[in-house]
């Protein structure tokens, strides 16, 4: 690495509702192409890579991207990429990383969340949810083009919605919010687990239809619950390799 350059790691969070996703596509507002607008409006020539993609009308409190910055340009890049970025795409924090920091491979987490406004029986809802954690392929929960691999869900929890978005919770009408950790998700694998755990909840599908899907992989006719409610929350580093604190990722709160 350059003694001019330090590896940058971006804190970027968004609202997903105006975006077709993550990625850059042609003739679609994308979060990376507005990214990469503000990139260059800054100055800066190395283009980010993204801790992982979401898909069109997710949102994120917490993106992490990393790219090369001129070490002259670090004191002042934040203010410049949100003087050129829209309301709903803003940079929280930049920090200076070692050399080898890479946003998507140094990360060994992700933690999702999903508001549910009608949540149908939430005593089948959490049985429901104390299946899925484990390692398996979970290939009836997720999109086929996603590559067929073990991955580890480590919990699925049941907490109260936060009040950002309206929340039924907050008005005490019984929403809750799915939080699901894991070391990564295949395409659409949270929602369709979210979709999966609903039928189950609303009385659609019985909890060992759930179960053969996720132990046997049994298919079934499993939907894919709608994008707009889930949340990119946190992106997990190891202590070592963290470019945030814990007090950080704790205290911060994103203007949804």
């Amino acid at each position: 690495m350059s003694p001019d350059f330090d590896i940058v790691a971006f804190w970027v969070w968004y609202r997903g509702a105006d975006f077709a996703g993550y990625q850059q596509q042609i003739g679609e507002r994308t979060v990376q192409s507005e990214m990469l607008r503000a990139f260059a409006a800054a100055g800066l020539e190395r283009n980010p890579v993204v801790a992982g993609r979401t898909d069109k009308g997710v949102s994120a409190r917490m993106q992490v991207l990393s790219a090369r910055v001129p070490k002259s340009a670090l004191p002042d890049v934040v203010s410049k990429l949100n003087a050129a970025l829209p309301n709903d795409v803003q940079v929280h924090l930049a920090k200076a990383m070692r050399p080898k920091f890479h946003a998507a491979w140094s990360s060994n987490s992700k933690e999702y969340r999903y508001e549910v406004s009608e949540p149908g029986d939430v005593e089948k809802l959490r049985e429901a949810a104390a299946l899925v954690p484990g390692t398996r392929d979970f290939r009836v929960f997720h999109f086929k083009s996603s590559e067929l691999k073990q991955r580890t869900v480590n919990s699925v929890d049941l907490i109260p919605s936060p009040s950002g978005r309206g929340s039924r919770e907050a008005r005490g009408e019984g929403g809750l919010t799915l939080r699901f950790i894991g070391e990564g998700f295949a395409r659409y694998m949270v929602r369709m687990l979210t979709g999966g755990m609903l039928q189950v909840s609303r009385g659609e599908i019985s909890i060992d239809t759930f179960r053969a899907g996720l132990e046997q992989m049994t298919q079934f006719r499993c939907p894919t619950a709608p994008a707009e409610p889930l949340t990119l929350w946190n992106v997990g580093y190891p202590e070592d390799a963290d470019p945030f604190t814990a007090d950080e990722r704790a205290s911060f709160i994103w203007p949804r």
